[in-house]
């Protein structure tokens, strides 16, 4: 993998593909390679003093497989012929489970006296890890196919296998593989890595004279997000570039639509057992996790589109779903769980792919006031008269205030999201209402 250099951070992500087997099983390999990581756990269990080591003065796995090494051995390493590749991956697995467990352990010891009767963490009597194929272990990759050094009817053989893998860029190197088996399938996982340039941090780049900021204000019914594009100058002039809505109605449609018939189900049988309703439990989880990255991947692309070099969010950390109906509440605990679920795929697509950073602002006042302070009303449509200026409809689409600014509401709350986000480094930059107009 890649090595350290200045002015440089690496990133790292994972490629998942689909291995076709060709008819060969690979549960066999595992439960071998499982063995081995057992068997040194209870090794590194009678001599942990190799795990505070450094693996550079011999230490970690080093320290262990000398153990089985030579013409006098320590310990008789069980299994002949096993690939030192795969040995040294099953140690570092080893090293890894027990100092879990030793943590765990560590914090049994200590713990007060109220927990006195809690029994200490036992050692697993077996694992369940998908083994990793170090150099040596797999060879011949070329982006379709590699070959694997895996035990077939008690030997070990070099076997050529296809996989299915999603486009990435050349940029992006690769590491050594995991195969999962899965239920009935098989995927082999590739660690990626690469060099962006180092930022320095929010700070030194809100510390330029002139950059873009991306404020984003994320709702719950038809926008998902809404974005706006700020572009400050040196007088502490801002501007918005660009501006766009990201609709959510049909992910919510089908949201609603199964959460309805589940509760339909739920009602009509008047028993709810492990299990129920699991099929379309699971085809709502998978469309989340999904539309999540659906949507970050364009905002992500939005931004840097539009030269943005931070991405400002608002910190919205205590949601909780108002009392209900039974699908109502989970079509709110979704909701809220996407939300969050969007900062984070965002955080990561955008710092791997572009090296963009993202914060988040306090979220006071965002919605109650415009980009220069005052208080806004608030509604569906336009007021006629300045009483009714005064007043404030929450969830309403439309803001408005007696100087003549209109405004969609979240369009308001991503400027001042954007506005906040800049007011950490720079005084009083002021938003103007047309190019070169305050």
């Amino acid at each position: 993998m890649l090595k350290r250099k200045k002015g440089f951070n690496i990133v790292t992500k994972s490629k998942r593909c689909k291995l076709l087997r060709n008819g060969f099983d690979l549960l066999e390999t595992k439960k071998v390679y499982n063995d081995v990581v057992l068997w040194f756990f209870l090794v590194i269990n009678e001599d942990p003093q190799g795990v505070v080591i450094p693996v550079s003065k011999d230490g970690g796995w080093r320290y262990y497989e000398r153990k089985i090494l030579g013409d006098e051995p320590e310990y008789e390493f069980p299994w002949d012929r096993f690939p030192s590749p795969l040995r040294r991956s099953a140690i570092r697995k080893a090293i890894g489970a027990w100092t879990s467990w030793h943590s765990s352990f560590v914090k049994w010891k200590n713990r007060p006296k109220r927990q006195k009767h809690h029994r200490p963490p036992k050692h697993p009597s077996s694992f369940n890890f998908s083994p990793s194929f170090d150099v040596g272990a797999s060879k011949n990759d070329d982006g379709y196919s590699i070959c694997l050094k895996i035990l077939v009817k008690g030997q070990w053989k070099w076997i050529k296998f296809s996989y299915q893998a999603p486009p990435v860029s050349d940029e992006w190197v690769k590491g050594s593989p995991s195969v999962i088996c899965k239920r009935k399938g098989a995927y082999i996982t590739f660690p990626l890595e690469k060099y962006i340039p180092a930022t320095g941090g929010a700070k030194k780049l809100m510390a330029a004279d002139y950059y873009r900021v991306c404020g984003v204000d994320m709702d719950l019914n038809r926008h998902i997000a809404i974005l706006s594009i700020l572009e400050i100058d040196a007088k502490g002039q801002v501007c918005e570039i660009a501006r766009h809505f990201i609709n959510q109605t049909d992910h919510i449609k089908r949201r609603k639509r199964d959460l309805g018939l589940i509760a339909t189900r739920m009602r009509s049988t008047g028993i709810v057992h492990k299990g129920f309703c699991s099929t379309r439990w699971q085809k709502i989880s998978r469309r989340e996790v999904s539309v999540a990255r659906y949507f970050a991947r364009r905002l992500v692309n939005f931004a840097h589109h539009y030269g943005a070099c931070l991405i400002a969010f608002e910190h919205l950390g205590n949601l909780k779903p108002i009392k209900g109906k039974y699908s109502r509440l989970s079509n709110q605990k979704r909701a809220y769980w996407l939300k969050s679920k969007l900062f984070e795929q965002v955080r990561n697509i955008a710092y791997n792919d572009y090296g963009l950073l993202t914060l988040r602002v306090n979220p006071k006042d965002t919605s109650r006031q415009d980009p220069w302070g005052n208080l806004l009303w608030r509604g569906n449509d336009f007021p006629t008269s300045l009483l009714e200026y005064l007043d404030y409809q929450q969830g309403a689409n439309y803001v408005a205030t007696t100087g003549g600014y209109k405004a969609h509401s979240g369009l308001n709350a991503a400027r001042n999201i954007g506005l906040k986000a800049i007011r950490r480094h720079r005084t009083n930059p002021t938003l103007l209402r047309r190019r070169g107009k305050p």
